[in-house]
């Protein structure tokens, strides 16, 4: 219906916003690996634009729906987020030649501040580093620093992360999956660095082929085994996913690596001389050698520090400790009998499953295995009255 009705040059009076943002999503935005997050900013688009066209989007007009997300809660990160897929929406139906032109979208937060702003995470030390590997309670929370700190990747790349994307024969690592099209958040082709190797061989679960995974399924968020880790080794809120990645890449600048590996590693969508590097020397030999070797070099270090997953030099050998992969046991202390009864007293007293996970911190996965255990107990009790 909408292909036998799309426009051709319409003059912005006549292109409804709403309809335009449906095309988006139908055209593009539902393939997105944002698409979840796509969806629910289009819809507060239509709802606030709805009967409205491409000429009632005036900078008053702006101004004024700015505010209206303001009023519904969504912070400037959010509203800038918004502001984006609105801008998205516009340039697709312009590229499409639906409608002769479209307005200038201005962001909530200046360019300035978007400059200077703080990164998403801040970065550690390699003592907090090593803190944080060593809270690391579960298996796959342990598979997923490995990864980050091996990878310099996004964590959505990291939890993408399958095992058809290793090619150990040649050693790299493409960090893009088969399907997914590159956008601005380039997921580039990599040297595997010698001490995450063990973590590429023989560890991903085998029906999803994902190397993060929990009892089988992939890890969609690793956000709440990594709030557990972080406090668990007494790391403030500014510690996130993203603080892996800017600690790498910190540590990568003070070995000296140039800039333009760095950059690479990273995945900014290279330019000139650096993108034909990108595209076409990953199986050359000494392919990005200099960031692999100082990415290497800190995982050794990192295994010197850290408590857990450690293998000693050989015997007589004069080889540094290094990390390896796990066992396939899983590196799981237990959150203790303390939070264990605080978590018991909670769902006893009729507390909601989400504010026992806020006031504990403890994993949804622990607090419904609790949940059922106490449930086991009273059917035990109900039997033997």
């Amino acid at each position: 219906m909408l292909d036998n009705e799309r426009p051709r040059h319409a003059p912005r009076s006549q292109a409804l916003i709403d309809t335009l943002a449906l095309r988006y999503w139908t055209d593009r935005a539902h393939a997105l690996p944002s698409a979840k997050t796509a969806k629910r900013e289009l819809r507060l688009i239509q709802e606030w634009w709805e009967g409205k066209t491409v000429a009632d989007i005036t900078p008053d007009a702006q101004r004024r729906f700015r505010q209206h997300l303001a009023e519904l809660g969504t912070g400037p990160g959010g509203i800038d987020r918004i502001l984006s897929t609105l801008r998205a929406a516009l340039n697709h139906a312009r590229k499409n030649e639906e409608v002769e032109s479209v307005p200038f979208i201005s962001g909530f937060r200046p360019a300035e501040e978007l400059r200077s702003r703080e990164p998403k995470g801040r970065p550690l030390s390699l003592d907090e580093l090593a803190r944080l590997i060593d809270a690391a309670q579960s298996r796959h929370m342990l598979m997923y620093l490995m990864l980050a700190i091996g990878t310099l990747a996004r964590p959505a790349a990291v939890l993408d992360m399958t095992a058809g994307q290793y090619d150990a024969e040649h050693g790299v690592l493409t960090l893009n999956p088969p399907g997914r099209i590159q956008n601005k958040k380039w997921r580039p082709v990599i040297p595997v660095a010698a001490a995450l190797t063990p973590w590429l061989t023989e560890t991903a679960e085998k029906k999803t082929g994902r190397f993060v995974t929990y009892r089988g399924k992939p890890v969609t968020s690793i956000l709440a085994a990594f709030r557990v880790a972080r406090e668990t080794a007494g790391l403030d809120a500014r510690v996130t996913p993203y603080s892996i990645r800017h600690t790498m890449a910190r540590e990568l600048r003070k070995a000296g690596v140039p800039g333009d590996q760095i950059s690479i590693f990273l995945g900014h969508l290279p330019q000139g001389a650096a993108a034909t590097t990108a595209v076409y020397a990953p199986y050359e030999p000494g392919y990005l050698a200099d960031a692999a070797a100082a990415i290497d070099a800190v995982m050794q270090r990192l295994g010197t520090m850290t408590k857990a997953s450690q293998q000693p030099p050989q015997a007589g050998g004069d080889a540094p400790t290094v990390m390896t992969a796990p066992t396939g046991k899983a590196i799981r202390r237990g959150i203790g009998e303390e939070k264990r009864a605080e978590v018991r007293r909670l769902i006893l007293e009729g507390v909601p499953h989400a504010q026992v996970k806020a006031i504990t911190g403890v994993s949804d996965g622990t607090i419904s295995v609790i949940r059922q255990a106490l449930k086991a107990e009273a059917l035990v009790l109900r039997a033997t009255r």
